[in-house]
């Protein structure tokens, strides 16, 4: 009886992707958590950084050399020159595609004296790396983030 009702479940599409508003708001409340857990700025110790969510509104963006136009979840800027020091793009599995990686990883990446924090979802690092590589991005921080269900909290893990 039961193995006919999980059959049932998988032929009437059940068990399908999540949708994109689920992956919405799963990207906001992680971003969220993030900025507040790991980029507290400013601190006693750090007096001088200022931190900016980009999500849902954009607080803070940042301007190349080549005149591009970015915004990255969070931005930490050293103040009140609003030089960048970090910067942190947040995915959910959805935008891990190669576009993300050559139109916004790289560029971001690539910028003189700061540092580069992807965050992704647990059990997507493999293939975060492997867009990484095909982008040929190096000097990335990356990091694995899940949420914990029914608290307010993210569980997150440098990798090697």
């Amino acid at each position: 009886m039961v193995r006919e009702i999980v059959d049932e479940r998988q032929l009437s599409g059940a068990m399908s992707r999540p949708s994109a508003k689920v992956y919405e708001d799963a990207h906001l409340q992680a971003v969220r958590n993030i900025a507040e857990q790991l980029f507290p700025f400013p601190t006693p110790d750090y007096p001088h950084f200022r931190t900016f969510v980009n999500e849902p509104e954009t607080e803070q963006k940042i301007y190349t050399n080549y005149g591009r136009e970015l915004e990255p979840d969070i931005v930490v800027l050293q103040w009140p020159e609003k030089l960048p020091v970090m910067l942190a793009e947040v995915v959910t599995p959805d935008m891990l595609t190669d576009d993300n990686a050559e139109n916004v990883w790289a560029i971001e990446a690539r910028l003189e004296g700061v540092q580069f924090f992807l965050y992704v979802p647990a059990g997507h690092a493999a293939q975060a790396k492997r867009l990484l590589k095909k982008a040929k991005i190096k000097d990335v921080a990356v990091r694995t983030w899940r949420n914990i269900t029914g608290l307010k909290t993210i569980d997150i893990n440098p990798l090697r």
